[in-house]
């Protein structure tokens, strides 16, 4: 077996569990019957449901029909691939780590329950948005993976538009609902890597 059908293995593999895991934790969520207090507007999550089909759109292309992008693709090494494919699985066993960690606080968008408490341990210990940090490693590695400029490249400046998008309107609700105890939360954690030094 050589190096791509691997690398398209593991893509296949990280995909589809990364599904499910999100899959079992909304089912999760919608059972508990939480009531929802504060939600971003439905405009604001468009813009993340058409990047989804975007990339769901070129990974079953760079599957199925991948001459249709081998314009292209890019020369790596073996190590680099299989660099990729370690990058890969250790971002989904971070992804178990960070679903864990938030239990039933998981939303399709971003909206707070009345009941929801702040999630300050596990994953969420040193970062605040260990989700987005998971979600850019991800598609960093989908880089290697697919050995293509062009899913590497749109698929990162997708994933980092989105979350410029919805960072400063995610912690205005959080302090809206938590007050000072995000506040003293953000003063003491990075946003998407741990702090060298706390403010507090």
């Amino acid at each position: 077996m050589n190096v791509d059908a691997v690398c398209r293995i593991v893509l296949i593999v990280v995909y589809c569990l990364f599904s499910i895991i999100r899959l079992e934790y909304y089912r999760r969520t919608r059972i508990t019957g939480q009531k929802t207090v504060i939600e971003e507007r439905k405009r604001y999550s468009i813009w993340l449901s058409l990047f989804i089909c975007y990339a769901v759109a070129t990974f079953l292309v760079f599957l199925f029909f991948p001459q249709g992008l081998a314009w292209a693709a890019v020369a790596l090494n073996f190590w680099l691939r299989i660099f990729g494919a370690i990058i890969a699985l250790l971002a989904l066993l971070w992804f178990i780590w960070i679903h864990r960690s938030l239990g039933n606080n998981l939303s399709t968008h971003l909206k707070i329950k009345d009941s929801q408490k702040l999630v300050t341990g596990g994953a969420y210990r040193r970062i605040r948005h260990p989700m987005y940090s998971a979600f850019f490693l991800l598609h960093f590695a989908v880089f290697f993976l697919t050995a293509n400029w062009f899913i590497g490249l749109t698929w990162i400046v997708g994933i980092t538009t989105i979350i410029l998008l919805r960072i400063k309107r995610e912690e205005a609700m959080l302090l809206a609902k938590f007050g000072g105890e995000y506040r003293e939360y953000m003063n003491n954690t990075g946003r998407f890597v741990p702090l060298l030094k706390r403010k507090s």
